[in-house]
């Protein structure tokens, strides 16, 4: 009999290649990135050979990598539907949700494991992407809007207040922080929310147009980081930056916070499957929690 890869290499190395990073496969499985790591490198050695080519910071498919991902792929998503069939068959209920992925990390996760704790018989599956996917098959999802989706029901999760933050190491005691000082900043724009800064412009007062020196990100995750590093200064939501200004690794330079009323993040759940226990059980917890 010939041997199988270790298991959990391959379970790692199936979410890498679905979900695209190293990041996103280590939420989805709930382990750090350092595990996944570590799990692909122990299946490169059982394969002797590198199924991962590094591109520029992340990751990408080497041709015999992305020929093992097309074979063992459907396998792997049939076990899972076979193994929620089972749990089901066996008076336990999985709910499938989906998330953007820096909401997920920062505040879903945390409230998704008190919620597991307290229904011992709903298993949750978490997928996530940087943007939503129509059609995503998923019973509930979390998405950024204005609460207007047809055929859907739309719970509201968090406030949405944006707020302009940086490093500390960026505001001098000696200089006044007002229009000329933020001309002269690096703006870091997150491609998915390119309006956050001409909104929050508007409410503060200030020419956005004047500012001139931006850097562009994928997720809001990535774009806070670089803000924590001094990489320049962002317009954030406060919800997913709590920790972060509590500790003073971030600081808002300006007393200006621009709630966004309607637009912000929803618990969605299609019309049709409102009334299942599961996901009632789901938005009641979810919706308590601000």
């Amino acid at each position: 009999m010939r041997p199988l890869p270790p298991l959990n290499a391959l379970v790692a190395f199936e979410a890498v290649a679905r979900t695209g990073s190293v990041g996103a496969a280590a939420e989805e499985l709930f382990v750090t990135p350092g595990a996944i790591s570590r799990q692909l490198k122990l299946l490169d050695e059982f394969f002797e050979t590198n199924l991962f080519e590094r591109r520029g910071r992340g990751l990408a498919l080497s041709p015999s990598g992305a020929a093992y991902f097309e074979r063992i792929h459907a396998h792997i998503e049939g076990i899972r539907k076979a193994t929620a069939k089972l749990q089901h068959h066996e008076n336990r209920t999985v709910v499938r949700v989906h998330s953007h992925t820096t909401f997920a990390t920062r505040w879903l996760i945390p409230r998704l494991s008190q919620f597991q704790v307290s229904h011992p018989g709903i298993d949750v599956h978490l997928t996530t992407s940087s943007e939503w996917t129509p059609g995503a098959d998923c019973d509930a999802a979390v998405r950024l809007g204005n609460g207007r989706w047809a055929g859907y029901e739309a719970t509201p999760l968090v406030p949405n207040v944006l707020v302009v933050v940086c490093a500390p190491s960026l505001v001098q005691p000696s200089r006044p922080v007002d229009a000329v000082w933020l001309a002269q900043q690096t703006l870091l724009v997150v491609s998915a929310r390119p309006d956050d800064w001409s909104i929050w412009c508007a409410q503060a007062g200030f020419d956005a147009t004047a500012m001139v020196r931006q850097r562009i990100f994928e997720s809001s995750a990535v774009a806070y980081e670089a803000a924590q590093d001094g990489l320049g200064i962002v317009a954030a939501q406060e919800v997913l930056i709590g920790q972060e200004l509590a500790s003073r690794r971030l600081i808002a330079p300006f007393d200006v916070r621009v709630d966004r009323g309607n637009e912000t993040y929803y618990l969605v759940i299609e019309s049709s499957r409102r009334q299942r226990r599961s996901l009632i059980a789901l938005r009641n917890a979810l919706s308590r929690t601000k």
